[in-house]
């Protein structure tokens, strides 16, 4: 039998290894950054009465209509500037499918979601990475000396920062935003964690060449549903149409969207909740302490003396967290969920056993 497929993968794709999130047994999952919580019940019963009388058969509404109305009238904003796919990182595969591609340039700001190099590295762009400061920021200067060299098409900025948990402030993004040459992408996934003064969605009035992100696997406790979407000026949507595959989602997703949508104070209503797990969780860890990285999502990012012992340790104790040893600036740290109380407590239990057997 071969060991070689019988055609090589595309030079510029030699070496690029395919994202996974590792998954291991595990009592208390808290390296994911999953809502712990299952959507609002009658959001269940609704969504599966429907499906019941759904013609399966047939194909979904290429359009989405009923959605794209639904998330259009929640966010206030033009059906025309709205862009909704299987999640976010769908999302980004479109933005890269119609405005990156060969000849054309991203730059990311690291360490921050590796999907933000690896999706442009698949659709055949370009990508410049330019690091964060020492307390995870973006500077400004290096920011737009990169941009003045590299005159990138695509300008990324994840805030709240994956893995980091940081927000930029709305000047930085603006200062992007004048400098750009192409388009400026904010990726909000964890915005509804942070203030909502940290939000970029107002400066989309103003900004033709911005594009935000969103998604519905975090705060809205559907991350086995798949739904994304974008805000961003009509003109820039529209082309989006060019590099969608037919009926892209399906008529369950439109199914569970739309209901979403209609219980959405219900489905939002436990971000208070994660919100305060997240800072007990770095009340206990700075109690102990142990660094922490100031976080407005649903997570924390921290330093250990030895991560892969303590990660270790801590999954011999059924508690799974993420490890960053791999990445660049990251090498101490790990990244814990934020999720039910019962699961803090887990953690910090496992935590201290871990510290003790050290």
């Amino acid at each position: 039998m071969t060991t070689r497929p019988p055609l090589s993968v595309r030079p510029d794709l030699d070496g690029a290894a395919p994202y996974v999130s590792p998954q291991f047994p595990a009592r208390y999952r808290m390296n994911t950054n999953e809502a712990p919580y299952p959507p609002p019940e009658a959001l269940v019963h609704e969504v599966a009465d429907e499906i019941k009388a759904m013609t399966l058969n047939r194909y979904p509404d290429s359009d989405a209509s009923g959605l794209f109305e639904a998330v259009a009238k929640h966010m206030g904003c033009p059906r025309e500037g709205l862009w909704i796919a299987n999640g976010s990182n769908e999302v980004f595969m479109h933005l890269f499918l119609a405005f990156g591609g060969p000849g054309r340039t991203s730059l990311t700001f690291e360490p921050t979601y590796p999907l933000h190099t690896l999706i442009p590295r698949i659709a055949g762009t370009r990508t410049v990475q330019v690091q964060r400061d020492g307390t995870f920021a973006i500077e400004v200067a290096d920011a737009l000396e990169a941009i003045e060299r590299e005159r990138p098409d695509l300008v990324i900025v994840c805030s709240p920062n994956n893995p980091t948990g940081n927000v930029e402030p709305r000047a930085t993004v603006e200062a992007l935003l004048g400098a750009a040459p192409g388009l400026v992408v904010v990726d909000e996934a964890y915005g509804e964690f942070a203030r909502p003064e940290h939000s970029c969605i107002p400066l989309l009035e103003d900004h033709p060449n911005l594009a935000i992100t969103k998604t519905f696997s975090k705060a809205w406790r559907l991350a086995g549903v798949r739904i994304g979407y974008l805000l961003a000026n009509p003109a820039l949507v529209a082309e989006l149409a060019r590099v969608r595959l037919p009926y892209h989602l399906s008529a369950i997703t439109q199914v569970v969207g739309e209901a979403a949508i209609r219980h959405a104070r219900d489905t939002l209503d436990m971000v208070r909740a994660i919100s305060e797990e997240r800072d007990r969780i770095v009340s206990e860890l700075r109690a102990r302490s142990i660094t922490t990285f100031p976080s407005s999502a649903n997570f924390v990012l921290f330093e250990v003396p030895d991560p892969a012992a303590t990660w270790q340790r801590l999954l011999d104790r059924d508690v799974l967290v993420r490890i960053y040893t791999g990445v660049p600036g990251l090498e101490r740290c790990l990244r814990v969920t934020a999720g039910l109380p019962e699961e803090t407590d887990a953690f910090v239990n496992a935590l201290d056993q871990a510290l003790a057997a050290a």
